[in-house]
This record gives structure tokens, C-alpha cells and sequence, in this order.
């Protein structure tokens, strides 16, 4: 058509429905580029950019209807998929789309309409995965995100069947080939869209720094199980009303129930700041509402109902490394500590959680699976603390524990109704401030609060730098809010955190070793009345005890203490005898037989050395 006569046509702008529905101005518009192919993409490309306007989802049928009726020049490319409802219409090619399914050549392909709607790419990994819809039985559309190798492989592809896809080891190689061809057929329409399998921060490839699930244009394609959770992230009801319970309950309450909700916020703090993951536990009896200030604590950012944002302790430890992985920046947070009873199990999830990396792990193809990484805050509750006496001075650095002696609100009830019908509002304000702000401010206060934490309260750096995190946090929420007045205190948190010496396992282990030779104090002195296997030799003054070599390092790994550690920090601290080669135990006689001893110093009753000790 010539070009005075292509200006006379009507733009697309001005189509209207009537237009697609009843007349033929859209078909003409497409059609009068028919001998130039790039032109006649780019007209239909516009057209079609129209008819989604106006919610006219079976365009490419009826300008392939058009064409054979008018045109007499049609080629695959016309014919589209013209299933019931489709959430966008397709080039279909020499396939036959519509309420029956899919078919080619008069062969069945597959039995229900289905087709590719969208390319997903994992920002992170940069794997490639299809988002499919289908159908059954005239119902609305499913969908279902798989990897690209599973509608690739006609060995995988039958996978599919278990999500209710009619495909079998017959069909199967025809389905990977109609994907394909879909795929090859609608570059422009199955655009690729960017999507995440975790939440928390990302740098986009412009360098801007954005977080998610607070980004319209990226999709979650993470594992099925984790769709709730990310869904969770959200708001809901009145933000006035979830700021005055917050207010009442929060601010003008506890130190503890400030330090709580402010570790939540504090979690988004961890990477950007460079610092490690931390872990605050809440333990106390059961009235004290130790869930109902998780659940505010979850608020900020979601659905605080347990199973939407909230999750329990009942999961493997692989699961949880998981978990933590999905949350990476958000807060981790855990309720009912007493699903785990193993002790040592408790050690090694502390130890696993606050590290911020998982096992590596090979896959089938002989190669690794990525290590899941995170950097964010855990908050759990429980009624016991979830450190002992014989835990590693690395866990128990890495915890803040705060006992719960008193009731946190005078109405649980309410606070827990409030916050589980309004929430969400608060993280995303605090999150873009922090985008729009940086993180410049935020660093000065970290590193003043951290400083004083050491040097005027001996805190260990571990713990300083967890409760620098949650001070900042707080200071930056009050300035948000204007309610500086109720900020948290340096002098108030120190009170929950482990000075260096308490944080020490050597000193509690040399405690646990005197309480052992008191506690069994008949196996030390000889008394041929009662004869009994003897352990040792107590010294007449009992100021030192000579102990077996064998029976000090079973005491120890009954503890789960490091008997050669030990005797290193006796020995600089002058608390064993050390013989004339140097060595960390010495020959004494038990029973008139010689035998390998550590000769121990005993603390006398006025000894207040170790009086600052903490169990």
C-alpha cells in the first residue's frame, strides 16, 4: 500500500472495541504492511499493544481469520491460540489452539488448553525457568513455574503429570516440540521478566540498590513451599491503628519488648553495615505473651500469624538453612523453642544460623548446588534459654537472651488481634528511607554505639556489634517517628549482654571442674574402710586436687568441654603444676601406684576471682 494511502488509515490510538469486534480497521492497518515484513511486525506488534488495552484477548485469531478471508497470503505467523480465557493470546503456527486442547496434523498433542506465559530469570543465578498456565475441564487457568530443562527433556517434561498436566511417556516429545515452537514464534510476547527466590536486598544492574518483595517488576519463582511466606510480606488494614498499639505497648513498655522490635528492624541493617547475623531469644514462663511480642516484632514487615511470616522450630536443620536463606536480609523468626530437646543440637543451630552460609552440597550432575547465603537477624522464644552452662563461648557471644520475668502487655489479646489485622506498613517505609537516605547516618550511629559498648562496658565485640545494630535501629525508627524520647538507652541494653569474662568457656569449664572434684570428693581421699575406685589424690589442705589424666578429660567431654583448651588456660592462668618438661600434668602416686595427674589449684572461700561468672 502506498504511503498516502497508509496515512489515511485510522491510528492505532483511536481503535476502539467496536472497531475489533464488528469492523475492520485494525486488520486493514496490519495488513497494509503485508510486503514489507519488518513493518508488518512492528504494526502488528502495535496493534496488539491496543487490543491488551481494550482486554481483546483473541486479536491474532480474528487477524488470522481476516487475512485468509481477505488476503489469501497466510503464513503460520497468523494463526493464534484461541483458548477459553487465556491469559494472553499467542502465535500458534501451524497448531491448533483452543477448548479442546492442543493439536497438530489432527494429532493430539495435549488434551487440555495449555500454554508458555512468561521467562523467568533469577537475578541472583541467572537460571532461566517458564511460567506455564493451563486448564482442565473448563476451569480458570493454573499456573506453574518450572525449570526451562523440564519442558526441554521429553524424559522430564512427564514430571508435569503430578500437577494434573495431561502428558505421558507417548506425548511427551510432542509437548517439549509445541513449547519450543511457541517459544521460537513469540520472541516479543513472551518477554523476560527478572524474579527472585528469596527476600531481602538486591543490587539491580544499574547499580540502584532495591529490596525485595517490595519490587512490582520481579517475580518470586522459589520453591512452592515458600510462596506463602513470601506472600506474607504485605500490608493490610490501618497503619494508624497498628502504630498507636505499637506506641502503647512498645515504646512506653519494657526495655526488653523495645530491644525485640527493634531487632526485627535491625535485621535489614546486617548486610549493607557489614556485620554478622545475630540472635535474640526471648525465654521465660508461658504468661508472659513471649509469641505475642514476636508477632508485633513480625508485623513490621508482614502477616504475623504463626505459619505466614512466623515459623516454629519443628524443621531439620536443612530446612532451616533453607528458610534462612528465603528470609536472607528479612528477620528469621522462630517460636516454641522446646520442639528441640538435644542440647548440642541447639549449639550447632546457633552456630549454623548465625554464620550466614550452608553446607555445600553436590547434585546429581556430579557438580555443587550454590551455597545458600544470608545476613539477617534470628528472633525466637522458648521457655528456658537456649544456652547452657557447658554451650561454646561462640554461642553464646553470638545470642542476646532476654528473660521474660513479667507479662509484656496488659492485654495480650488485643495487642496480638491489632497486629494480626494490621501490618506490613512500617519495614517498607524504613527499607525505602534507607534507599533514599543511605546508609551514611545509619553507619555513624553503629559504629558510637559499638565503640561505648566496648570500651565502657566491656562487652565482648560479637555482642557489641549485635546490640549497636538493634541501638541504631531504634534511633533510626524514633527519628522516623519523631518520638526520640523513647529511644533506647546504651546503659539499658548493656544490661542483657555478656561482658568478656562471662562469655569465656575456660572459666566456666575450671568452675565446673572444681564443682566436679567437690561433688565427688569420697573418689579423692583414700579410705581403706570403704574401698572405691579412686579418681585422684585431694591435697591435705585442699587447696589442690591431683586428678587422673583419664578421668579429667572424661569429666570435660561429659560437658562437651575441650580438655586440652582447658588445661592451656590453667596453665597461662597458673592454675596446674607443670612438670619438669613442661609438660600439663604431673607423676603422682594414687593408691601407692604412680599414675598421670593434673595437679589443679583449688579457689579458697574467699577467692572472688571467679565470683563475676555467669551460668
Amino acid at each position: 500500500m502506498a504511503t498516502e494511502d497508509i496515512e489515511k488509515l485510522k491510528p492505532v490510538e483511536e481503535f476502539t472495541k467496536e472497531d475489533f469486534l464488528t469492523g475492520l480497521a485494525p486488520y486493514q492497518y496490519c495488513c497494509a504492511f503485508l510486503d514489507d515484513p519488518f513493518e508488518f511486525e512492528r504494526a502488528k506488534a502495535r496493534v496488539t499493544e491496543r487490543a491488551a488495552e481494550l482486554k481483546i484477548r483473541s486479536f491474532m485469531t480474528l487477524l488470522g481469520n481476516y487475512c485468509r478471508k481477505y488476503e489469501k497470503n497466510l503464513s503460520e505467523t497468523f494463526t493464534a491460540t484461541n483458548f477459553p480465557l487465556q491469559p494472553v493470546q499467542l502465535i500458534c503456527g501451524n497448531y491448533i489452539c483452543d477448548y479442546t486442547g492442543v493439536s497438530l496434523d489432527g494429532e493430539t498433542v495435549c488434551s487440555h488448553p495449555i500454554m508458555p506465559i512468561m521467562r523467568l530469570c533469577n537475578i541472583d543465578t541467572g537460571v532461566e525457568k517458564i511460567k506455564i498456565a493451563y486448564s482442565r475441564g473448563g476451569k480458570a487457568f493454573r499456573y506453574l513455574i518450572v525449570d526451562r530443562k523440564t519442558i526441554s527433556s521429553a524424559n522430564k517434561i512427564v514430571d508435569l503429570s503430578d500437577s494434573g498436566i495431561a502428558v505421558t511417556s507417548e506425548s511427551a516429545k510432542a509437548l517439549v516440540k509445541y513449547f519450543a515452537k511457541i517459544e521460537q514464534l513469540n520472541p516479543e510476547l513472551l518477554p523476560e521478566t527478572e524474579c527472585v527466590t528469596r527476600m531481602g536486598w538486591i543490587t539491580q544492574a544499574d547499580e540502584q540498590l532495591d529490596f525485595a518483595p517490595y519490587i512490582d517488576s520481579i517475580a518470586f519463582d522459589g520453591e512452592a513451599e515458600y510462596k506463602k511466606h513470601y506472600d506474607s510480606v504485605r500490608t493490610a488494614g490501618d497503619v494508624r491503628k497498628w502504630y498507636e498499639v505499637i506506641y502503647q505497648n512498645i515504646r512506653l513498655k519494657s526495655v526488653a519488648a523495645r530491644m525485640v522490635f527493634a531487632s526485627s528492624l535491625a535485621s535489614v541493617l546486617v548486610k549493607p553495615l557489614g556485620c554478622n547475623c545475630f540472635w535474640v531469644h526471648l525465654w521465660g514462663e508461658t504468661e508472659s505473651a513471649k509469641t505475642v511480642l514476636a508477632m508485633t516484632a513480625a508485623s513490621i514487615w508482614g502477616n504475623p500469624e504463626i505459619g505466614d511470616y512466623i515459623m516454629t522450630f519443628n524443621a531439620t536443620m536443612v530446612g532451616m538453612e533453607k528458610t534462612a536463606a528465603f528470609y536472607n536480609n528479612l528477620p528469621y523468626i522462630l517460636d516454641e523453642l522446646k520442639i528441640i530437646n538435644d542440647k548440642r543440637d541447639l549449639d550447632n543451630l546457633i552456630y549454623m544460623l548465625t554464620e550466614g552460609s550452608g553446607r555445600s552440597r553436590g547434585n546429581k550432575l556430579g557438580g555443587l548446588d550454590a551455597v545458600p547465603k544470608w545476613k539477617n537477624a534470628v528472633i525466637t522464644t522458648g521457655e528456658r534459654p537456649i544456652t547452657t552452662a557447658r554451650s561454646g563461648g561462640g554461642s553464646i557471644n553470638r545470642v542476646i537472651e532476654i528473660e521474660c520475668k513479667e507479662k509484656f502487655f496488659d492485654d495480650p489479646r488485643h495487642v496480638a488481634n491489632t497486629v494480626k489485622a494490621n501490618y506490613g506498613f512500617f519495614g517498607k517505609m524504613f527499607v525505602q528511607k534507607l534507599i533514599s537516605d543511605g546508609f551514611g547516618h545509619a553507619e555513624e550511629l553503629f559504629d558510637g554505639y559499638q565503640k561505648k559498648l566496648i570500651s565502657e562496658y566491656d562487652i565482648m565485640q560479637k555482642q557489641a556489634q549485635s546490640a549497636a545494630l538493634i541501638l541504631t535501629a531504634d534511633t533510626l525508627m524514633c527519628e522516623m517517628l519523631g518520638i526520640e524520647e523513647t529511644a533506647l538507652k546504651t546503659d539499658e541494653v548493656a544490661e542483657f549482654l555478656k561482658t568478656k569474662a562471662s562469655v569465656s568457656v575456660n572459666p566456666r569449664a575450671y568452675e565446673y571442674i572444681c564443682s566436679f572434684v567437690a561433688l565427688n570428693s569420697t573418689r579423692f581421699i583414700y579410705n581403706p574402710d570403704k574401698p572405691i575406685d579412686q579418681w585422684g589424690v585431694l591435697a591435705g589442705d585442699k587447696r589442690s586436687v591431683y586428678i587422673a589424666v583419664p578421668i579429667f578429660r572424661k569429666a570435660c567431654e561429659e560437658e562437651s568441654y575441650n580438655s586440652q583448651a582447658l588445661l592451656s588456660y590453667l596453665r597461662d592462668n597458673h592454675l596446674i603444676e607443670i612438670d619438669k618438661k613442661g609438660k600439663n600434668s604431673v607423676n603422682k602416686r594414687v593408691n601407692g601406684l604412680g599414675t598421670r595427674c593434673v595437679h589443679l589449684t583449688l579457689p579458697s572461700e574467699d577467692d572472688a576471682k571467679y565470683d563475676d561468672i555467669d551460668f
